[in-house]
């Protein structure tokens, strides 16, 4: 086992809020967009659910976003090496911890990368005049993957407080 002296209890506590706060924006963001703009994607038209959809894909890929998209990834993984490099993980906060980010990393990222990401491009590729005949099924499977997507993200923040919590204990 590894011990990282330099890394001092104040450091980890900075970590894992900031995994948390990054965590919680894209939890919101998820939580937002499931609660919102997937059920106003339900009202719309085959082509106007495409052109919407199209522009909505477009506009997300911002800095803003990917910031907090990727950061929400990066911050957490360097911490729980951390974790793992000091010997620390047997301690119940960092139990708290690294289960939130298997969490998003299955539940959002993967999700993300594997299902949203393809079906994205697929759409970017639909006409709006003539989308596919299969263009609900494709809209309902978004939708329910981005709820998935969601409770995981939320699950992942909250086991990033209750880490937190449990570290001031």
């Amino acid at each position: 086992m590894i011990q990282l002296n330099a890394l001092s209890g104040e450091l980890v506590v900075i970590l894992f809020s900031l995994s948390a706060i990054l965590g919680g924006l894209m939890a919101g963001f998820f939580f937002a967009y499931s609660v919102s703009v997937v059920l106003a994607l339900e009202t719309l038209s085959a082509s106007a659910y495409t052109t919407v959809i199209q522009d909505i894909n477009e506009k997300v890929l911002n800095v803003v976003f990917g910031a907090t998209f990727f950061g929400a990834i990066v911050v957490p993984v360097g911490t729980a090496a951390i974790v793992l490099l000091q010997g620390d993980w047997a301690t119940w906060y960092s139990r708290l911890f690294l289960v939130g980010v298997v969490v998003y990393l299955i539940g959002t990222f993967a999700v993300t990368m594997r299902i949203h990401i393809p079906m994205n491009e697929e759409i970017a590729t639909w006409s709006p005049a003539s989308p596919p005949d299969e263009w609900a099924a494709v809209r309902a499977r978004w939708a329910r993957w981005n709820h998935i997507r969601t409770i995981a993200a939320i699950v992942s923040f909250v086991l990033y407080l209750s880490a937190i919590v449990s570290l001031s204990m």
